[in-house]
Protein backbone atom coordinates (compact mmCIF):
# COMPACT_ATOMS: atom_id res chain seq x y z
CA UNK A 1 0.00 0.00 0.00
CA UNK A 2 1.42 3.39 -1.12
CA UNK A 3 1.99 6.11 1.32
CA UNK A 4 -0.12 9.58 0.69
CA UNK A 5 1.88 12.16 -1.10
CA UNK A 6 2.54 15.13 1.24
CA UNK A 7 0.43 18.17 1.61
CA UNK A 8 1.63 21.31 0.98
CA UNK A 9 0.35 24.07 2.46
CA UNK A 10 -0.11 27.35 0.58
CA UNK A 11 -1.52 30.86 1.18
CA UNK A 12 -4.97 31.84 -0.40
CA UNK A 13 -4.06 33.50 -3.50
CA UNK A 14 -7.11 36.22 -4.11
CA UNK A 15 -8.00 37.14 -7.57
CA UNK A 16 -6.91 39.39 -9.56
CA UNK A 17 -7.91 42.79 -9.58
CA UNK A 18 -7.08 45.73 -10.56
CA UNK A 19 -4.48 47.89 -8.77
CA UNK A 20 -5.70 50.76 -6.27
CA UNK A 21 -3.70 53.30 -4.84
CA UNK A 22 -4.17 51.88 -1.17
CA UNK A 23 -3.44 47.90 -2.37
CA UNK A 24 -0.17 49.95 -3.62
CA UNK A 25 1.03 50.38 -0.25
CA UNK A 26 0.57 47.35 1.26
CA UNK A 27 3.37 45.92 -0.95
CA UNK A 28 6.58 44.90 0.69
CA UNK A 29 9.14 47.06 0.35
CA UNK A 30 11.58 46.24 -1.90
CA UNK A 31 15.19 45.00 -0.46
CA UNK A 32 18.57 46.61 -1.44
CA UNK A 33 20.99 44.18 -3.34
CA UNK A 34 24.50 43.47 -1.53
CA UNK A 35 27.23 45.23 -3.35
CA UNK A 36 30.43 43.38 -3.21
CA UNK A 37 33.68 43.56 -4.63
CA UNK A 38 36.19 40.79 -5.96
CA UNK A 39 39.77 40.28 -4.16
CA UNK A 40 42.35 37.88 -5.61
CA UNK A 41 45.91 36.81 -5.12
CA UNK A 42 48.56 35.53 -6.72
CA UNK A 43 51.63 34.86 -5.27
CA UNK A 44 53.88 34.87 -8.10
CA UNK A 45 53.71 36.31 -11.46
CA UNK A 46 54.66 33.29 -13.63
CA UNK A 47 52.89 31.09 -16.57
CA UNK A 48 51.44 28.20 -14.45
CA UNK A 49 50.05 30.40 -11.96
CA UNK A 50 46.19 30.22 -10.69
CA UNK A 51 45.04 32.66 -13.38
CA UNK A 52 43.22 36.24 -11.98
CA UNK A 53 41.01 35.37 -14.56
CA UNK A 54 40.27 31.74 -13.24
CA UNK A 55 39.59 33.85 -9.73
CA UNK A 56 37.65 36.19 -11.38
CA UNK A 57 35.32 33.96 -12.78
CA UNK A 58 34.20 32.06 -9.87
CA UNK A 59 33.97 34.73 -7.90
CA UNK A 60 31.50 36.54 -10.71
CA UNK A 61 29.18 33.46 -10.64
CA UNK A 62 29.13 33.66 -6.85
CA UNK A 63 28.10 36.90 -6.83
CA UNK A 64 25.20 36.59 -9.84
CA UNK A 65 24.01 33.22 -8.21
CA UNK A 66 23.27 35.08 -4.61
CA UNK A 67 22.22 38.45 -6.35
CA UNK A 68 25.11 40.70 -5.47
CA UNK A 69 25.96 43.76 -7.14
CA UNK A 70 29.46 43.54 -7.91
CA UNK A 71 30.16 47.70 -7.44
CA UNK A 72 34.14 47.98 -8.67
CA UNK A 73 36.81 46.49 -10.44
CA UNK A 74 38.64 43.71 -8.85
CA UNK A 75 41.20 44.51 -6.48
CA UNK A 76 44.32 42.21 -7.51
CA UNK A 77 47.38 41.83 -5.68
CA UNK A 78 49.95 40.08 -8.35
CA UNK A 79 53.61 38.48 -7.01
CA UNK A 80 52.23 38.86 -3.25
CA UNK A 81 52.86 36.09 -0.71
CA UNK A 82 49.28 35.32 1.58
CA UNK A 83 52.36 34.67 4.73
CA UNK A 84 51.88 38.77 5.04
CA UNK A 85 50.10 41.61 4.50
CA UNK A 86 52.02 44.58 4.63
CA UNK A 87 52.54 45.55 1.01
CA UNK A 88 48.75 44.09 0.23
CA UNK A 89 45.54 45.48 -0.81
CA UNK A 90 43.70 44.03 2.64
CA UNK A 91 44.53 47.80 3.97
CA UNK A 92 42.27 49.28 1.35
CA UNK A 93 39.53 46.77 1.57
CA UNK A 94 39.15 47.84 5.36
CA UNK A 95 39.03 51.43 4.83
CA UNK A 96 36.42 50.67 1.82
CA UNK A 97 34.51 48.86 4.65
CA UNK A 98 34.99 51.74 6.99
CA UNK A 99 33.44 54.21 4.42
CA UNK A 100 30.68 51.53 3.95
CA UNK A 101 31.27 51.22 0.30
CA UNK A 102 30.53 47.83 0.22
CA UNK A 103 28.38 44.95 2.00
CA UNK A 104 30.63 41.29 0.97
CA UNK A 105 34.38 40.41 0.06
CA UNK A 106 34.29 37.43 -2.45
CA UNK A 107 37.38 35.14 -2.98
CA UNK A 108 38.27 32.04 -4.68
CA UNK A 109 39.04 30.21 -1.66
CA UNK A 110 39.73 31.18 1.80
CA UNK A 111 44.08 30.61 1.06
CA UNK A 112 43.75 33.14 -1.11
CA UNK A 113 43.00 35.77 1.72
CA UNK A 114 45.65 34.78 3.19
CA UNK A 115 48.32 31.99 4.89
CA UNK A 116 49.10 33.51 8.22
CA UNK A 117 46.26 32.68 10.72
CA UNK A 118 46.95 34.59 12.95
CA UNK A 119 46.91 37.92 10.75
CA UNK A 120 44.27 36.31 8.36
CA UNK A 121 41.56 36.04 11.64
CA UNK A 122 42.42 39.59 12.81
CA UNK A 123 41.71 41.17 9.18
CA UNK A 124 38.20 38.72 9.20
CA UNK A 125 37.24 39.73 12.65
CA UNK A 126 38.04 43.57 11.48
CA UNK A 127 35.93 43.45 8.46
CA UNK A 128 33.64 41.65 10.63
CA UNK A 129 32.87 44.22 12.78
CA UNK A 130 32.32 46.70 10.43
CA UNK A 131 29.07 44.48 9.23
CA UNK A 132 30.80 42.48 6.23
CA UNK A 133 30.52 39.42 5.22
CA UNK A 134 33.35 37.51 3.70
CA UNK A 135 32.43 34.43 1.25
CA UNK A 136 34.97 32.10 -0.91
CA UNK A 137 33.34 30.85 -4.42
CA UNK A 138 34.86 27.21 -3.64
CA UNK A 139 34.55 26.91 0.13
CA UNK A 140 31.71 28.79 1.06
CA UNK A 141 30.42 28.49 4.36
CA UNK A 142 28.38 30.96 6.22
CA UNK A 143 30.56 33.17 8.97
CA UNK A 144 27.80 34.48 10.78
CA UNK A 145 27.35 30.69 12.52
CA UNK A 146 29.70 29.14 14.75
CA UNK A 147 30.05 26.31 12.31
CA UNK A 148 30.80 28.09 9.78
CA UNK A 149 33.68 30.09 11.57
CA UNK A 150 35.26 27.22 12.59
CA UNK A 151 35.50 25.62 8.98
CA UNK A 152 36.77 28.95 8.31
CA UNK A 153 39.54 28.89 10.32
CA UNK A 154 40.84 25.26 9.49
CA UNK A 155 40.57 26.58 6.07
CA UNK A 156 43.33 28.85 6.73
CA UNK A 157 44.96 26.65 9.10
CA UNK A 158 45.49 24.59 6.29
CA UNK A 159 46.62 27.30 4.19
CA UNK A 160 49.11 28.50 6.89
CA UNK A 161 50.25 24.76 6.80
CA UNK A 162 50.67 24.41 3.10
CA UNK A 163 52.89 27.20 3.07
CA UNK A 164 55.05 26.17 6.14
CA UNK A 165 55.29 23.11 4.53
CA UNK A 166 56.29 24.74 1.11
CA UNK A 167 59.21 26.31 2.71
CA UNK A 168 60.49 23.69 4.93
CA UNK A 169 60.59 21.82 1.09
CA UNK A 170 62.30 24.54 0.00
CA UNK A 171 64.84 25.25 2.93
CA UNK A 172 65.40 21.14 2.22
CA UNK A 173 66.14 21.77 -1.34
CA UNK A 174 68.25 24.96 -0.98
CA UNK A 175 70.44 23.07 1.58
CA UNK A 176 70.90 20.19 -0.80
CA UNK A 177 71.98 22.42 -3.41
CA UNK A 178 74.75 24.30 -0.90
CA UNK A 179 75.86 20.42 0.08
CA UNK A 180 76.01 19.95 -3.66
CA UNK A 181 78.03 22.82 -3.93
CA UNK A 182 75.51 24.53 -6.32
CA UNK A 183 74.44 28.18 -6.26
CA UNK A 184 71.13 29.06 -4.26
CA UNK A 185 69.17 29.50 -7.86
CA UNK A 186 69.88 27.51 -11.03
CA UNK A 187 69.87 31.06 -12.96
CA UNK A 188 72.70 31.92 -15.43
CA UNK A 189 76.29 33.53 -14.17
CA UNK A 190 78.19 36.06 -16.44
CA UNK A 191 81.12 34.69 -17.57
CA UNK A 192 79.53 30.93 -17.82
CA UNK A 193 77.17 28.86 -19.77
CA UNK A 194 74.60 25.95 -19.04
CA UNK A 195 74.96 23.93 -22.39
CA UNK A 196 75.32 23.58 -25.88
CA UNK A 197 72.79 21.49 -26.44
CA UNK A 198 69.80 22.20 -24.66
CA UNK A 199 67.76 25.37 -24.88
CA UNK A 200 67.91 28.42 -22.16
CA UNK A 201 65.50 28.43 -19.70
CA UNK A 202 62.86 30.46 -19.64
CA UNK A 203 60.71 31.96 -16.78
CA UNK A 204 57.86 29.39 -15.25
CA UNK A 205 58.77 26.64 -17.33
CA UNK A 206 60.44 23.54 -16.40
CA UNK A 207 64.01 23.25 -16.73
CA UNK A 208 64.96 20.92 -19.83
CA UNK A 209 68.10 19.43 -19.48
CA UNK A 210 70.18 16.45 -21.16
CA UNK A 211 72.91 13.96 -19.59
CA UNK A 212 75.64 16.99 -20.03
CA UNK A 213 74.12 19.43 -18.04
CA UNK A 214 71.79 17.24 -15.51
CA UNK A 215 74.20 17.84 -12.02
CA UNK A 216 73.40 21.67 -12.39
CA UNK A 217 76.93 22.88 -12.74
CA UNK A 218 77.48 25.52 -14.73
CA UNK A 219 80.40 25.58 -17.42
CA UNK A 220 82.99 28.17 -18.16
CA UNK A 221 81.71 30.69 -21.27
CA UNK A 222 85.36 30.93 -23.77
CA UNK A 223 84.11 34.01 -24.53
CA UNK A 224 82.69 35.99 -21.49
CA UNK A 225 85.18 33.58 -18.76
CA UNK A 226 88.42 35.21 -19.84
CA UNK A 227 86.37 38.98 -19.56
CA UNK A 228 85.00 38.06 -15.74
CA UNK A 229 88.58 36.72 -14.85
CA UNK A 230 90.41 40.15 -15.72
CA UNK A 231 87.48 42.18 -14.29
CA UNK A 232 88.49 40.94 -11.02
CA UNK A 233 92.31 41.21 -11.57
CA UNK A 234 92.43 45.29 -12.55
CA UNK A 235 89.54 45.58 -9.91
CA UNK A 236 92.18 44.31 -7.05
CA UNK A 237 94.85 46.27 -9.15
CA UNK A 238 92.91 49.63 -7.97
CA UNK A 239 91.24 49.89 -11.18
CA UNK A 240 87.96 52.40 -10.82
CA UNK A 241 84.59 50.35 -11.49
CA UNK A 242 83.97 53.18 -13.71
CA UNK A 243 87.10 52.21 -15.86
CA UNK A 244 85.46 48.57 -15.51
CA UNK A 245 82.11 49.83 -16.82
CA UNK A 246 82.90 51.56 -19.48
CA UNK A 247 85.59 48.99 -20.41
CA UNK A 248 82.53 46.64 -20.82
CA UNK A 249 80.60 48.91 -23.13
CA UNK A 250 83.36 49.76 -25.44
CA UNK A 251 84.01 46.38 -26.66
CA UNK A 252 79.80 45.79 -26.22
CA UNK A 253 79.67 43.12 -23.50
CA UNK A 254 76.62 42.10 -22.43
CA UNK A 255 75.09 40.61 -18.85
CA UNK A 256 73.85 37.12 -19.47
CA UNK A 257 70.31 38.21 -19.53
CA UNK A 258 71.60 40.64 -22.77
CA UNK A 259 71.48 43.93 -20.70
CA UNK A 260 73.66 46.99 -20.50
CA UNK A 261 76.30 45.88 -17.20
CA UNK A 262 76.18 49.19 -15.07
CA UNK A 263 77.72 49.75 -11.76
CA UNK A 264 75.40 47.97 -9.65
CA UNK A 265 75.22 44.97 -12.14
CA UNK A 266 78.58 44.32 -12.15
CA UNK A 267 79.02 44.67 -8.43
CA UNK A 268 76.69 41.95 -7.88
CA UNK A 269 78.75 39.98 -10.68
CA UNK A 270 81.73 40.51 -8.79
CA UNK A 271 80.14 40.41 -4.83
CA UNK A 272 79.05 36.98 -5.90
CA UNK A 273 82.56 35.43 -6.17
CA UNK A 274 81.41 32.59 -8.73
CA UNK A 275 83.79 33.49 -11.16
CA UNK A 276 86.53 32.74 -8.60
CA UNK A 277 85.04 29.36 -7.55
CA UNK A 278 82.56 30.58 -4.52
CA UNK A 279 78.47 30.46 -4.02
CA UNK A 280 77.28 32.43 -1.41
CA UNK A 281 74.28 31.86 0.88
CA UNK A 282 72.74 34.46 2.93
CA UNK A 283 72.63 34.07 6.55
CA UNK A 284 69.75 32.90 7.99
CA UNK A 285 69.73 34.65 11.32
CA UNK A 286 70.21 38.06 8.87
CA UNK A 287 66.82 37.81 6.81
CA UNK A 288 64.73 39.05 8.88
CA UNK A 289 64.34 41.44 11.55
CA UNK A 290 61.25 42.35 13.96
CA UNK A 291 59.03 45.71 13.70
CA UNK A 292 56.48 47.58 15.29
CA UNK A 293 53.10 47.71 13.91
CA UNK A 294 51.14 50.77 14.01
CA UNK A 295 48.35 49.71 16.00
CA UNK A 296 50.58 47.56 18.26
CA UNK A 297 52.17 44.28 17.69
CA UNK A 298 55.42 42.85 16.09
CA UNK A 299 55.67 41.35 12.69
CA UNK A 300 58.71 40.09 10.70
CA UNK A 301 59.82 42.28 7.73
CA UNK A 302 63.20 41.22 5.69
CA UNK A 303 65.97 43.18 5.56
CA UNK A 304 67.60 44.51 2.84
CA UNK A 305 70.52 43.10 2.01
CA UNK A 306 72.23 45.17 -0.39
CA UNK A 307 75.76 44.97 -1.88
CA UNK A 308 76.66 43.75 1.82
CA UNK A 309 79.53 41.10 1.64
CA UNK A 310 79.17 40.51 5.37
CA UNK A 311 75.68 39.07 5.26
CA UNK A 312 76.40 36.12 3.82
CA UNK A 313 78.60 33.07 3.76
CA UNK A 314 80.78 31.84 0.96
CA UNK A 315 81.23 27.98 0.30
CA UNK A 316 83.81 26.01 -2.29
CA UNK A 317 81.61 25.48 -5.57
CA UNK A 318 81.28 22.66 -7.78
CA UNK A 319 81.82 24.61 -10.65
CA UNK A 320 85.20 25.58 -12.68
CA UNK A 321 86.43 29.04 -11.41
CA UNK A 322 87.41 31.59 -14.24
CA UNK A 323 91.11 31.36 -13.60
CA UNK A 324 92.72 27.76 -13.38
CA UNK A 325 95.55 28.58 -10.55
CA UNK A 326 93.52 28.24 -7.32
CA UNK A 327 95.89 30.13 -5.14
CA UNK A 328 95.46 33.34 -7.35
CA UNK A 329 91.92 32.99 -7.15
CA UNK A 330 92.44 33.08 -3.09
CA UNK A 331 94.87 36.00 -3.60
CA UNK A 332 92.14 38.18 -5.86
CA UNK A 333 89.07 37.32 -3.61
CA UNK A 334 91.46 38.54 -0.70
CA UNK A 335 92.09 41.55 -2.13
CA UNK A 336 88.80 42.25 -3.64
CA UNK A 337 86.65 41.47 -0.28
CA UNK A 338 89.68 43.87 1.40
CA UNK A 339 88.80 46.77 -1.21
CA UNK A 340 85.33 46.29 -1.36
CA UNK A 341 84.94 46.62 2.70
CA UNK A 342 87.63 49.41 2.70
CA UNK A 343 85.63 51.07 0.29
CA UNK A 344 82.71 54.12 1.27
CA UNK A 345 80.87 53.58 -1.98
CA UNK A 346 78.99 51.44 0.33
CA UNK A 347 78.68 51.63 3.64
CA UNK A 348 75.38 52.62 5.50
CA UNK A 349 73.82 52.63 2.06
CA UNK A 350 70.61 54.12 2.06
CA UNK A 351 67.86 55.05 -0.66
CA UNK A 352 67.07 58.04 1.21
CA UNK A 353 68.09 61.40 0.04
CA UNK A 354 71.57 63.26 0.81
CA UNK A 355 70.71 66.53 -0.37
CA UNK A 356 68.23 68.91 -0.83
CA UNK A 357 68.09 68.80 -4.72
CA UNK A 358 68.64 65.14 -4.83
CA UNK A 359 65.87 64.21 -7.04
CA UNK A 360 65.42 67.14 -8.74
CA UNK A 361 68.60 67.65 -11.12
CA UNK A 362 67.98 66.78 -14.50
CA UNK A 363 70.80 66.97 -17.28
CA UNK A 364 69.63 69.54 -20.29
CA UNK A 365 71.57 67.37 -23.10
CA UNK A 366 69.16 64.35 -22.02
CA UNK A 367 66.96 65.20 -19.73
CA UNK A 368 67.84 62.73 -17.20
CA UNK A 369 68.25 62.28 -13.68
CA UNK A 370 71.50 63.69 -12.40
CA UNK A 371 73.34 61.59 -9.35
CA UNK A 372 75.51 63.04 -6.41
CA UNK A 373 79.43 62.42 -5.54
CA UNK A 374 81.92 64.10 -3.70
CA UNK A 375 85.52 65.46 -5.07
CA UNK A 376 88.53 63.67 -4.55
CA UNK A 377 89.41 63.40 -0.87
CA UNK A 378 92.72 65.00 -0.90
CA UNK A 379 91.34 68.56 -2.43
CA UNK A 380 87.85 68.30 -0.11
CA UNK A 381 87.19 71.47 1.77
CA UNK A 382 86.56 71.29 5.81
CA UNK A 383 83.22 69.18 6.47
CA UNK A 384 80.78 71.50 8.49
CA UNK A 385 78.18 69.68 10.68
CA UNK A 386 79.18 66.47 10.02
CA UNK A 387 78.44 67.37 6.14
CA UNK A 388 80.72 68.02 2.94
CA UNK A 389 80.98 71.47 2.26
CA UNK A 390 78.33 72.54 -0.59
CA UNK A 391 81.17 73.26 -3.03
CA UNK A 392 82.72 69.78 -2.82
CA UNK A 393 79.39 67.72 -3.82
CA UNK A 394 79.00 67.44 -7.55
CA UNK A 395 76.01 66.30 -9.51
CA UNK A 396 76.64 64.69 -12.55
CA UNK A 397 74.72 63.39 -15.12
CA UNK A 398 73.70 59.48 -14.75
CA UNK A 399 73.32 58.54 -18.51
CA UNK A 400 76.77 60.25 -19.69
CA UNK A 401 78.61 58.97 -16.63
CA UNK A 402 77.39 55.01 -16.99
CA UNK A 403 77.34 55.35 -20.97
CA UNK A 404 79.17 58.55 -22.21
CA UNK A 405 76.00 58.57 -25.21
CA UNK A 406 74.51 61.57 -23.42
CA UNK A 407 73.52 64.04 -26.96
CA UNK A 408 74.73 67.27 -24.69
CA UNK A 409 78.21 65.61 -23.48
CA UNK A 410 77.25 65.42 -20.08
CA UNK A 411 76.50 68.25 -17.70
CA UNK A 412 78.00 68.90 -14.35
CA UNK A 413 76.75 70.85 -10.96
CA UNK A 414 78.10 71.35 -7.39
CA UNK A 415 75.37 71.58 -4.67
CA UNK A 416 76.27 75.00 -3.65
CA UNK A 417 75.36 76.56 -6.91
CA UNK A 418 71.98 74.63 -7.57
CA UNK A 419 71.17 75.63 -4.24
CA UNK A 420 71.81 78.86 -4.59
CA UNK A 421 69.74 79.00 -7.63
CA UNK A 422 66.75 77.82 -6.41
CA UNK A 423 67.14 80.28 -3.33
CA UNK A 424 67.70 83.02 -5.66
CA UNK A 425 64.46 81.30 -7.30
CA UNK A 426 62.33 81.46 -4.04
CA UNK A 427 63.23 85.03 -3.55
CA UNK A 428 62.52 86.22 -6.64
CA UNK A 429 58.99 84.49 -6.18
CA UNK A 430 58.34 85.68 -3.10
CA UNK A 431 59.08 89.90 -4.01
CA UNK A 432 56.73 89.64 -7.06
CA UNK A 433 54.37 92.65 -7.45
CA UNK A 434 50.92 91.74 -7.04
CA UNK A 435 49.84 91.88 -10.64
CA UNK A 436 52.43 89.62 -11.99
CA UNK A 437 51.64 87.24 -9.43
CA UNK A 438 48.20 87.13 -10.03
CA UNK A 439 49.31 86.90 -14.07
CA UNK A 440 51.31 84.05 -13.17
CA UNK A 441 48.30 82.54 -11.30
CA UNK A 442 46.25 83.24 -14.29
CA UNK A 443 48.72 81.19 -16.91
CA UNK A 444 48.84 78.29 -14.22
CA UNK A 445 45.44 78.06 -14.89
CA UNK A 446 45.66 78.30 -18.42
CA UNK A 447 48.20 75.37 -18.85
CA UNK A 448 45.67 73.51 -16.51
CA UNK A 449 42.95 73.82 -18.60
CA UNK A 450 45.17 73.43 -21.40
CA UNK A 451 43.38 69.82 -23.19
CA UNK A 452 47.41 69.46 -24.37
CA UNK A 453 48.50 69.75 -20.85
CA UNK A 454 47.91 68.27 -17.37
CA UNK A 455 44.36 68.51 -15.67
CA UNK A 456 45.68 66.28 -12.71
CA UNK A 457 44.96 68.73 -9.88
CA UNK A 458 41.27 69.91 -11.56
CA UNK A 459 41.08 65.81 -11.80
CA UNK A 460 41.98 65.05 -8.14
CA UNK A 461 39.51 67.23 -6.55
CA UNK A 462 37.32 66.02 -8.41
CA UNK A 463 37.75 62.66 -7.00
CA UNK A 464 38.06 63.63 -3.34
CA UNK A 465 34.31 65.73 -4.45
CA UNK A 466 33.32 62.38 -5.61
CA UNK A 467 34.72 60.36 -2.72
CA UNK A 468 33.04 62.73 -0.07
CA UNK A 469 29.41 62.23 -2.11
CA UNK A 470 29.48 58.71 -2.05
CA UNK A 471 30.67 58.75 1.76
CA UNK A 472 27.11 61.21 2.51
CA UNK A 473 25.35 58.98 0.12
CA UNK A 474 26.23 55.95 2.62
CA UNK A 475 25.47 58.45 5.32
CA UNK A 476 22.00 58.95 4.29
CA UNK A 477 21.41 55.42 3.44
CA UNK A 478 21.85 54.90 6.94
CA UNK A 479 20.04 57.33 8.15
CA UNK A 480 17.08 56.44 6.30
CA UNK A 481 17.25 52.69 7.19
CA UNK A 482 17.05 54.60 11.16
CA UNK A 483 13.96 56.30 10.13
CA UNK A 484 12.01 52.89 8.69
CA UNK A 485 13.02 51.52 11.80
CA UNK A 486 11.59 53.85 13.92
CA UNK A 487 8.28 54.56 12.02
CA UNK A 488 9.31 57.80 10.82
CA UNK A 489 9.05 56.78 6.73
CA UNK A 490 6.86 54.62 5.37
CA UNK A 491 8.45 51.70 3.53
CA UNK A 492 7.17 52.68 0.12
CA UNK A 493 8.74 56.22 0.41
CA UNK A 494 11.82 54.88 1.72
CA UNK A 495 11.81 52.35 -1.57
CA UNK A 496 11.54 55.42 -3.65
CA UNK A 497 14.54 57.38 -1.98
CA UNK A 498 17.08 54.37 -2.02
CA UNK A 499 16.49 54.08 -5.91
CA UNK A 500 17.06 57.53 -5.85
CA UNK A 501 20.52 57.34 -4.34
CA UNK A 502 20.92 54.37 -5.76
CA UNK A 503 21.16 56.06 -9.42
CA UNK A 504 22.95 58.79 -7.67
CA UNK A 505 25.54 56.38 -6.74
CA UNK A 506 25.87 54.68 -10.38
CA UNK A 507 26.68 58.54 -11.78
CA UNK A 508 29.18 58.93 -9.07
CA UNK A 509 31.00 56.15 -9.77
CA UNK A 510 30.42 56.42 -13.66
CA UNK A 511 32.60 59.92 -13.73
CA UNK A 512 35.22 58.29 -11.04
CA UNK A 513 36.13 55.53 -13.32
CA UNK A 514 36.27 57.44 -16.47
CA UNK A 515 38.22 60.35 -14.43
CA UNK A 516 40.73 58.11 -12.98
CA UNK A 517 40.57 56.68 -16.42
CA UNK A 518 41.54 60.29 -17.97
CA UNK A 519 44.49 61.06 -15.27
CA UNK A 520 45.82 57.60 -15.25
CA UNK A 521 48.72 58.65 -17.67
CA UNK A 522 48.88 62.10 -16.83
CA UNK A 523 51.56 64.47 -14.82
CA UNK A 524 50.71 66.12 -11.90
CA UNK A 525 49.87 69.61 -12.09
CA UNK A 526 49.25 71.73 -8.50
CA UNK A 527 47.63 75.06 -7.89
CA UNK A 528 50.47 77.70 -7.33
CA UNK A 529 50.69 79.05 -4.10
CA UNK A 530 50.58 82.33 -2.83
CA UNK A 531 53.12 85.09 -2.22
CA UNK A 532 53.00 84.53 1.60
CA UNK A 533 53.44 80.63 1.31
CA UNK A 534 56.98 81.82 -0.68
CA UNK A 535 57.77 84.33 1.78
CA UNK A 536 57.87 81.62 4.54
CA UNK A 537 59.28 79.05 2.81
CA UNK A 538 62.50 81.16 2.06
CA UNK A 539 62.75 82.03 5.88
CA UNK A 540 62.46 78.30 6.66
CA UNK A 541 65.11 77.48 3.96
CA UNK A 542 67.69 79.33 5.74
CA UNK A 543 67.74 77.49 8.33
CA UNK A 544 66.55 74.00 7.28
CA UNK A 545 68.56 71.27 6.92
CA UNK A 546 68.76 69.21 3.97
CA UNK A 547 65.65 66.84 4.55
CA UNK A 548 63.65 69.41 5.35
CA UNK A 549 64.64 71.52 2.36
CA UNK A 550 63.58 68.64 0.09
CA UNK A 551 60.14 68.43 1.65
CA UNK A 552 59.97 72.26 1.53
CA UNK A 553 60.27 72.16 -2.85
CA UNK A 554 59.17 68.27 -3.18
CA UNK A 555 55.34 70.81 -3.85
CA UNK A 556 56.68 73.42 -5.91
CA UNK A 557 59.30 71.89 -8.03
CA UNK A 558 59.13 69.70 -10.79
CA UNK A 559 62.82 69.50 -11.89
CA UNK A 560 65.73 71.62 -12.41
CA UNK A 561 67.49 71.48 -15.94
CA UNK A 562 71.45 72.15 -15.67
CA UNK A 563 73.10 73.12 -18.84
CA UNK A 564 76.39 73.16 -19.96
CA UNK A 565 78.17 76.49 -18.72
CA UNK A 566 79.26 78.59 -15.72
CA UNK A 567 77.17 81.26 -16.16
CA UNK A 568 74.82 81.16 -12.83
CA UNK A 569 71.63 82.53 -14.68
CA UNK A 570 71.70 80.79 -17.82
CA UNK A 571 73.15 77.21 -16.02
CA UNK A 572 69.47 76.66 -14.09
CA UNK A 573 65.95 76.48 -15.22
CA UNK A 574 63.40 75.86 -12.90
CA UNK A 575 60.03 73.58 -14.44
CA UNK A 576 57.90 74.31 -11.51
CA UNK A 577 54.64 71.80 -10.35
CA UNK A 578 51.80 74.62 -11.68
CA UNK A 579 53.63 74.34 -15.13
CA UNK A 580 53.57 71.51 -17.93
CA UNK A 581 56.68 69.26 -17.67
CA UNK A 582 59.74 69.31 -20.31
CA UNK A 583 59.35 67.10 -23.73
CA UNK A 584 61.72 64.35 -23.37
CA UNK A 585 64.59 64.19 -25.55
CA UNK A 586 64.52 61.39 -28.12
CA UNK A 587 66.56 58.57 -27.58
Amino acid sequence: MHSPAPIRLRLAVPAPSSPTPASADQHPPQQRRKRGIIYVRVSKDRPDMISPELQVEHARKLAEREDIEVVTDPVVDIGKSGRGFDDRSIADIIDMARRREFDVVILWIWSRFGRNLRESLQHLDTLTNYGIEVRAAREDFDGKTTIGKFAIAQMLNIAELESNQKSDMWKDTIERRRRAGLAHGARGRFGYFRCSVCPPPERGKPLLTCPRCKDGILRVDPVTGPILADLYRRYAAGDSLRSLVLGLRGQAVKHYTGSDIDAGALYQILDSGFGLGFVRYQIPELLHRTVEKPGGGTTLQRTSLHRDLTSYLYYKGAHRPVIDDAMECERLWDAYVERRLSSDDDKGHSFRAKYSVSGFLSCAGCRRPMHSMLRAKKVQREWIDGNPDPRDVLFRCTRHMKFKDCPGNGVYATLAGAERAVAEWLRDISEQEPELESAVGQQAVEVMSNPGSSDAEHGARRLRQIEAGLADISAREDRLTDAVLDGLVSADAARRKRADLESQRAGLRMEEAELKRDLQDRPTVLPRPNRDAFVRILDLWKVADHDDRRALLKPLIRTVEVARGRKQADKYTVYTMWEAPPEPVAS
